[in-house]
């Protein structure tokens, strides 16, 4: 059966309803739950059809940004414009930076504590096993030969001796666009190939283009020209956000790139305990720059840095909304990108290096680190279940003076 020709009513929700809606999203939803559950509201609901849902899935993993907040705001943008994309993104965000600035004071205050070190042991072994299974996947589905094998291991070995991981973006677009340029590389479900119709009159969504692109250029014209450890900060971020393809874990080497060896705003043990934060809070993964922004410079810093990550995808996905029918099938775009994940793909396996230095320091941290590997690839537990289970046995274990770190 076809399920495109069978009656659809579109519903339009109410501001209010859209809102709120986002809002339990952010509040309840995990990892790539998200997805399921974004794609169950609007298409359940009748906000929008299953066919703009997976071309907006298409679109959105095109340009930078935490896909599944492109999503989120392209969703958002679709059912109620601007004004609507605007609010519901940010009442998704405001859950997990909420959780995430409490989770920050109470780290930075007691996480010396003695009895609390082991349990972000245990976390910080448990986020390695996370990562060695989105690594393995990413290799599965990006490293497709010898040329992808080669932009990757060129990425782990610059990021070893040292070299941005920005310059190593561009010289994978570079070698991307010269080495797939004979590929046939057209996209799935090119049958699929559908007008964005966008709420509001031309001009409405003109203006919200010109407003979203003000805003991006007065963010980087105000980082630059107030000189603080504050604009710093926010340049950082906003620099992550604006290049980093995929989901959290991809951009993630970025973010350690700036956090940890540009800037040494956190020790590699700091960030690992920010990214399984990052990994315990719903919403999305990237809310681990709250926890950056908060240790260099409290409330302040923490909601700069929030901006700073979330304003650039907020803004390409409006724009690309509106042009993402007229460049969908260009090739040059698909030939960059396919050279930007199999970087990134190296750029994990880094991470991975980096984080296990630091982080297993014991024969029961590899445990830790392969339980939750098996855990998550193997049997398909949550992530969100895999860390607490973890916190709790190891609280066991302690509450009767065990320690096996």
């Amino acid at each position: 059966m076809n399920h495109a020709q069978e009656p659809f009513e579109k519903v339009i929700p109410s501001l209010w309803e859209l809102l709120w809606a986002f809002f339990v999203i952010g509040l309840t939803a995990y990892s790539i739950a998200m997805l399921q559950q974004l794609k169950t509201l609007v298409v359940g609901r009748k906000w929008l059809t299953q066919e703009e849902m997976d071309e907006g899935l298409a679109m959105v993993q095109l340009y930078p940004g935490p896909i599944m907040f492109n999503l989120a705001t392209y969703a958002a943008y679709r059912i109620k414009g601007f004004l609507g994309a605007l609010l519901a993104t940010f009442l998704f965000v405001l859950p997990s930076y909420l959780l995430m600035v409490l989770l920050s004071w109470l780290y930075f205050n007691y996480g010396n504590v003695a009895w609390v070190h082991p349990i972000f042991i245990a976390l910080e072994s448990m986020v390695i096993g996370i990562i060695m299974h989105i690594t393995f996947d990413f290799a599965n589905r990006y490293i497709d030969g010898g040329k992808t094998a080669f932009i990757s291991a060129m990425a782990f070995i610059l990021l070893l001796y040292k070299i941005n991981a920005f310059w190593v973006i561009l010289l994978a677009v570079g070698l991307g666009l010269l080495f797939f340029r004979r590929e046939n590389m057209s996209p799935q479900g090119k049958e699929r190939t559908q007008h964005i119709s966008i709420p509001g009159a031309w001009k409405w969504r003109l203006a919200a283009m010109i407003v979203s692109i003000s805003v991006f250029v007065a963010f980087i014209a105000f980082a630059l020209l107030y000189k603080s450890e504050l604009s710093t900060l926010f340049l950082s971020m906003f620099k992550v956000g604006a290049v980093a393809f995929g989901n959290g874990m991809t951009i993630m080497p970025l973010l350690q790139q700036e956090a940890v060896m540009s800037h040494h705003w956190l020790s590699m043990q700091e960030f690992a305990d920010g990214i399984a934060f990052g990994q315990i809070t719903p919403g999305p993964f990237l809310i681990t720059a709250t926890f950056i922004g908060y240790k260099v410079a409290g409330l302040a810093g923490s909601l700069l840095a929030t901006v700073g990550m979330f304003y650039p995808s907020f803004f390409y996905t409006i724009v690309m909304s509106e042009i993402y029918s007229k460049i969908k099938d260009y090739l040059l775009i698909r030939r960059g990108l396919k050279g930007i994940l199999a970087a990134f793909t190296g750029m994990l396996f880094f991470v991975l290096l980096s984080m296990g230095k630091v982080s297993l320091v014991s024969p029961a941290a590899y445990i830790w680190a392969a339980g939750a590997l098996i855990a998550v690839r193997y049997y398909k537990f949550n992530i969100l279940w895999i860390f607490l289970g973890g916190i709790t046995v190891e609280a066991g274990l302690l509450l009767f003076g065990i320690s096996i770190f």
